[in-house]
């Protein structure tokens, strides 16, 4: 799978907002670019369940329980759900890891390169989920994940185990339940009654950043 960042994308999670950008700055952040893409290995794994509600939502099938108020919310009206683990792999660790010993600017910009094709990969596998989800006459929501608003953390491992992820696409959780490579997302998405997404009903409110984030602060949003 071929990723392209986004220049657009990257600049905005380094906090450019439509000022000038010196030449100097915009080659440094295209040679970071391409480095990035090119040394990424980007893989993704999921599987799909169907899914009762009751005090909590619950996954009969692998006897995952979901607790909180915000899953619940999310997945409201929904009978399946897809659980989702991505990567770009070791290597774009690596070289973000080089790079903090030799120019913590260069270091910045790959950091943002690697987050926004993170977001690309999940793209791509939610094209896939939703391809499957419109063959059952659903719609997908949005992706959410372990952290997100009183949804634990500790289901990370929980999750990597259900997916073999270790196996498949090579990515652990650590005992803090932190991903490694730490490039690496995992998500759930419901599957709606209807294939119209509710994806224009996504807000902040779920999010663990919620009222620390710099895009609020600038009334804006992350799109995602």
């Amino acid at each position: 799978m071929e990723l392209t960042p986004n220049r657009g994308e990257i600049l905005r999670y380094l906090g450019y907002h439509g000022q000038e950008i010196d030449s100097q700055t915009l080659d440094l952040l295209d040679t970071c670019m391409k480095a990035m893409a090119d040394s990424v290995k980007p893989r993704f794994c999921y599987r799909i369940f169907p899914l009762e509600h009751g005090d909590t939502v619950f996954l009969p099938e692998c006897d995952l329980q979901l607790p909180g108020d915000a899953i619940k919310k999310h997945l409201q009206g929904c009978r399946k759900c897809a659980l989702l683990a991505a990567t770009l792999g070791i290597e774009a660790d690596n070289l973000i890891r080089i790079s903090e010993a030799e120019s913590m600017t260069r270091a910045v910009m790959l950091d943002a390169c690697a987050t926004e094709l993170a977001e690309q990969l999940c793209d791509h596998a939610e094209l896939e989920i939703g391809a499957i989800a419109a063959r059952d006459g659903c719609g997908l929501t949005t992706r959410f994940s372990p952290g997100y608003g009183d949804l634990p953390m500790t289901l990370q491992s929980r999750i990597s185990e259900i997916l073999d992820t270790s196996r498949k696409i090579g990515l652990t959780i650590t005992e803090q339940f932190l991903m490694i490579p730490r490039k690496s997302v995992t998500a759930i998405l419901g599957f709606t009654q209807a294939q119209d997404s509710n994806k224009k009903n996504h807000d902040c409110s779920c999010c663990s950043m919620n009222g620390h984030c710099q895009f609020q602060k600038e009334d804006s949003a992350c799109g995602r």
